[in-house]
């Protein structure tokens, strides 16, 4: 009986978790609404690499940088891309969001943050900051 208990409380705590499950970096939303992007980015520059790392553990794979102001920050943005991708990311104005609504360490730390950034055919390119210039 207590087994059965058990059971059932560990099903039941787990089941909300897995319905408010966010995007990860891999995963692109569709369809979005301009409105909750209310970052501006301007990206001025894009190089695609054929194997592109990021983090200590990640595996060899195609990837885009692309060098953008990001609230007036000059930053270097990195995501992960596939066919849809390469022809939408161009040099030009954009809008943007933070994937995760609280920032690390309190907001602070700026460097490997996470974005969607709004493409014109209304998907989010995943990305985030690896890099800094003035």
């Amino acid at each position: 009986m207590r087994m059965l208990a058990a059971v059932l409380f560990l099903s039941l705590c787990s089941a909300p978790l897995s319905l408010g499950q966010k995007y990860r970096l891999s995963q692109s939303p569709e369809n979005q609404n301009t409105a909750d992007y209310t970052i501006k980015v301007h990206i001025s520059a894009t190089h695609f690499r054929t194997c592109a790392l990021v983090g200590a553990y990640s595996t060899c794979r195609g990837g885009i940088y692309a060098d953008a102001t990001l609230n007036g920050k000059k930053v270097e943005l990195f995501g992960t891309v596939d066919k849809k991708y390469v022809t939408l990311i161009v040099p030009g104005d954009y809008l943007a969001r933070l994937m995760k609504e609280k920032p690390r360490d309190g907001g602070n730390a700026v460097l490997f943050q996470q974005y969607f950034v709004l493409l014109p055919d209304k998907s989010a390119w995943p990305c985030q900051i690896t890099g800094f210039s003035e």
